[in-house]
């Protein structure tokens, strides 16, 4: 649906690679976890479609939170997944995870530091940052491994309200502008 030129716009950098069905496709960059994923499929109950991820947000702990003047009906659910339902198309952004990114370039900081020094220890600090907001921080909370997850997939469900995530839905967001621009 869309070229690897108009993803790359898009993302900033690159697409590397574009791998999937013509309906469903990942693209990649040569950044690990710089990369979105763009799903098209014509439902014969577009409405019930967008109706059962609303409610699968919910499941999972999130809430729905529409998107105005997106098609005929738009919202990010669970994991900041973008729902857009134009007619009988319904089109399914997973954006990148900016927050990874982010926690990989700071702990990359730490361990190119030499031991010990100053800037090894303000580089720890601004891991911390990073992670401090990490929503899998919940996993690690719980009792057992069952809540861990649960604890997980309910945190990373709900709005985080972080740069990273605003980010990551503005990409969203574009992305399913470029394909409702082809519809």
């Amino acid at each position: 649906m869309l070229t690897r030129d108009e993803v790359s716009a898009i993302l900033g950098q690159p697409v590397t690679s574009a791998e999937g069905a013509a309906s469903d496709m990942d693209y990649k960059t040569a950044t690990l976890s710089l990369e979105a994923t763009v799903g098209v499929e014509d439902e014969n109950d577009s409405e019930g479609s967008m109706a059962g991820a609303r409610k699968a947000t919910g499941m999972l702990g999130g809430t729905a939170e529409d998107v105005p003047h997106l098609g005929d009906d738009a919202f990010f659910g669970a994991m900041s997944v973008l729902y857009v339902r134009k007619g009988d198309t319904v089109i399914t952004i997973q954006p990148p995870n900016y927050q990874q990114i982010a926690a990989m370039a700071a702990f990359g900081k730490v361990t190119e530091a030499r031991m010990g020094s100053p800037e090894q220890a303000q580089a720890m600090k601004d891991f911390m940052k990073t992670e401090k907001h990490d929503p899998l921080q919940a996993g690690l909370k719980g009792a057992d491994d069952m809540q861990g997850a649960l604890a997980t997939v309910a945190a990373v469900s709900k709005k985080q309200g972080t740069p990273e995530e605003v980010k990551g839905r503005a990409v969203a967001v574009a992305l399913a502008t470029k394909v409702l621009s082809k519809l």
